[in-house]
């Protein structure tokens, strides 16, 4: 008796399924897990958050009047504030553009104690242009609200 060729195909298309059935399911659990998984993810990020966490540790952060804190460095180191404007935008940082001026030795140290004491400033976009008896330091002075 001879097999109908739709008959052979059949049985090789069985056997065939039979062969791949173990690896079939092992990466259809592994879909499923990973489906599993996006979606636990998915949830935490579009569930509320609570209050944002700090920008930078405490201690580090303004904690009075920047302008202030400027001008009263400014003055006992003998430098000039010639221009003391808040630029701040809104959220958490304190931005400041600032003109001084003096001698270099005063304009250099009142930068460098910006940028080391605390509260922790930055100056960003700074320029130092030389002037007739001394520098002129403009830029910005960027620190960080509570």
């Amino acid at each position: 008796m001879k097999l109908p060729p739709l008959a052979i195909g059949a049985g090789a298309g069985l056997l065939i399924a039979a062969l791949l059935a173990p690896a079939t399911g092992t990466a259809l659990g592994k879909l499923g897990a990973v489906r599993a998984e996006r979606a636990r993810l998915t949830a935490q990020l579009a569930a509320p958050q609570g209050a944002p966490p700090p920008l930078v540790v405490s201690g580090l952060a303004l904690g009075g009047d920047l302008a202030a804190s400027i001008r009263e460095r400014a003055r006992s180191g003998g430098v000039l504030v010639e221009e003391l404007a808040d630029v701040s935008p809104a959220g958490r940082l304190a931005v400041l553009r600032l003109r001084l001026s003096g001698p270099e030795k005063a304009v250099l140290a009142l930068a460098d104690s910006l940028e080391r004491d605390t509260p922790l400033v930055r100056l960003r976009g700074w320029r130092l242009a030389g002037i007739e008896g001394g520098v002129r330091l403009t830029g910005e002075a960027v620190a960080v609200r509570p």
